[in-house]
């Protein structure tokens, strides 16, 4: 009987712990939609699960339901922390009674805390679109100067295309967004063009901070600073040779004489000696 005894006990124990392990709170449980997040919030009568917890219970649902204006800050809350004052009333809970479900209640905090994180993120986001919009505004109505030192000139917007040459510090250009590549403007000085990475623009003359060396270079009267490479100068040489080729050619041509036809259409006489129509407007 002892031995009966004495395993019915433990057994008892464990039951009776299991029981106080759990609250059922199902029926103060809701379901709350906060700027497109949903979350499951709890609020008990305060008085519910006895004195001892009255206090916390209280104190941490008043915390908790002043949360949606802490986090958008539509109200002051100059040096307070409510997601620390509402993390001390669940400990307090929890020592006072174990069985109590502070779950619910940390896990509608941690939902306003990703509420302001994305908040947040999305305040940035917008920062530097603002920003983005504004800067290649004013690119499109004045020139821009290239602010950092000694810059390759790629001829694609990409850090891996062939560099036609390097640009230096103060040069002045015109610059234009480029499409798909934020990062990246393209830069017009002379019969140049390529691109540089937009953090190397500068676009007001007080960003660039002239050294004296910046200064005596001002003075040269120069409007940019450009060492082409080797193989960029072989290509506008033989880009030049074949424009000249062209042209040549097109002042050689002896040129054609166009006659009108007695129904109107215009014509010239090919090498052949035949008749060759082309469009009216020739014949004008």
């Amino acid at each position: 009987m002892k031995n009966f005894i004495s395993c019915l006990i433990p057994l008892l124990l464990f039951v009776v712990s299991a029981k106080a392990q759990t609250i059922d709170v199902t029926q103060w449980l809701k379901k709350k939609t906060v700027d497109g997040k949903e979350m499951t919030v709890l609020r008990v009568p305060d008085t519910q699960f006895g004195s001892a917890l009255v206090g916390y219970i209280s104190d941490a649902q008043f915390q908790l339901d002043r949360l949606p204006s802490y986090y958008n800050l539509s109200v002051s809350y100059a040096g307070v922390d409510l997601y620390k004052d509402i993390e001390r009333d669940c400990e307090n809970i929890e020592k006072t009674n174990p069985s109590f479900p502070v779950k619910y209640y940390r896990d509608e905090m941690q939902a306003f805390r990703d509420l302001k994180e994305e908040m947040a993120q999305k305040a940035l986001a917008k920062k530097k679109a603002d920003e983005e919009a504004a800067f290649f505004a004013r690119l499109k109505s004045d020139y821009a100067w290239i602010s950092g030192d000694t810059l390759n000139v790629r001829s694609k917007p990409d850090a891996k295309s062939p560099s036609i040459g390097k640009i230096l510090r103060l040069s002045y250009v015109r610059a234009y967004e480029v499409d798909d590549h934020p990062d990246w403007v393209q830069i017009d000085f002379a019969e140049h063009s390529g691109y540089v990475l937009r953090d190397d623009i500068a676009i007001d003359w007080e960003e660039l901070e002239p050294s004296q060396e910046d200064s005596a270079r001002l003075e040269t009267g120069q409007h940019h600073y450009f060492k082409p490479t080797a193989t960029y100068t072989a290509q506008l040489k033989k880009q030049a040779a074949e424009e000249e080729r062209a042209m040549r050619a097109a002042n050689a041509a002896p040129s054609r004489k166009y006659y009108r036809g007695p129904r109107g259409g215009c014509y010239y006489i090919n090498s052949k000696g035949k008749k060759e129509y082309v469009d009216r407007s020739f014949c004008n």
